[in-house]
């Protein structure tokens, strides 16, 4: 009789623990589906919601499982490899990081505010980078200045007037050097350029023997070099804003054709422009 209640017990408990034996769905976001695993194909694994067993069928595609943990205890592991690009639903709690930008290698700008030694005015440039990182780049602004503050002393009306504006043209080719790359949202940069200008140059002297004051416009035309410091801001890849500052001298500084003393060069002023 004892032999026969114990029997009973042990199957008992068996039936027991295989009714609420079960198979686990591992999923690659860190899901576990509790299931019944019907069949598992090449693409997708069928299963049945194991609290609902005798409910519909489901199935999740394979490349979506990193294993299936059976209730014997044996598993399968599936290859990463094959798991598909994710679905809309889950780039929005996705960690991976956005492509790079793509900056492009030339820049064009105008400089609406523009200054230089001789006065204010517009500018243009155009910039390239030669190396594969922007590190070195080609770099050619042009600019025209005018000098709106200047006025003489005249002697016969004996009046401050206005003179001449003397327009100024400026041709500064050079390179750029950007210490950690141009291809960013900020950078700086620091070169040398070439500094050609050509224009007038207007000046009024005392003549002590018929008692005036001569005021005449003369041909001004200087060669210098100059060190340029800029930031560059690309808010968006085309999109290219800039701060530049530049400080030098002259080595030839000619008015009317004659030869000048060594003078004082800055350049400067905001840019807007276009990178393609």
């Amino acid at each position: 009789m004892q032999f026969k209640t114990w029997l009973l017990s042990v199957i008992a408990v068996a039936l027991f623990s295989t009714s609420f034996a079960q198979d686990k769905i591992y999923k690659r976001n860190g899901d576990v589906i509790e299931a019944k695993i019907k069949s598992v194909g090449t693409k997708t694994v069928t299963y049945l919601r194991f609290d609902n067993q005798t409910g519909p069928e489901y199935t999740i595609v394979k490349a979506e499982v990193e294993k299936i943990v059976y209730q014997n205890g044996s598993e399968d592991a599936f290859d990463r490899g094959r798991m598909p690009r994710p679905s809309r639903h889950h780039d929005e709690n996705s960690t991976q990081p956005e492509a790079p930008v793509n900056y492009k290698s030339n820049i064009i700008a105008i400089s609406p505010m523009q200054f230089s030694e001789n006065g204010l005015g517009v500018g243009l440039s155009y910039e390239k980078a030669i190396d594969k990182k922007g590190i070195i780049a080609f770099y050619l602004p042009a600019a025209l200045t005018l000098n709106l503050n200047s006025s003489y002393y005249d002697s016969y009306t004996g009046t401050t007037v206005n003179g001449h504006q003397d327009a100024m043209y400026y041709l500064m080719p050079g390179i750029k050097i950007y210490p950690t790359g141009s291809f960013g949202i900020v950078r700086y940069a620091v070169g040398p350029s070439i500094v050609v200008a050509d224009g007038q140059k207007s000046s009024s002297s005392y003549d002590p023997y018929y008692g005036y004051s001569n005021y005449e416009t003369q041909s001004h035309f200087m060669l210098g070099v100059m060190v340029n410091n800029s930031l560059n801001i690309n808010p968006t890849p085309h999109v290219y804003l800039g701060l530049e500052l530049g400080l030098g001298f002259t080595y030839m500084n000619q008015i009317g054709g004659i030869n000048q003393s060594t003078l004082f060069l800055a350049q400067g002023g905001f840019r807007i422009g276009y990178r393609f």
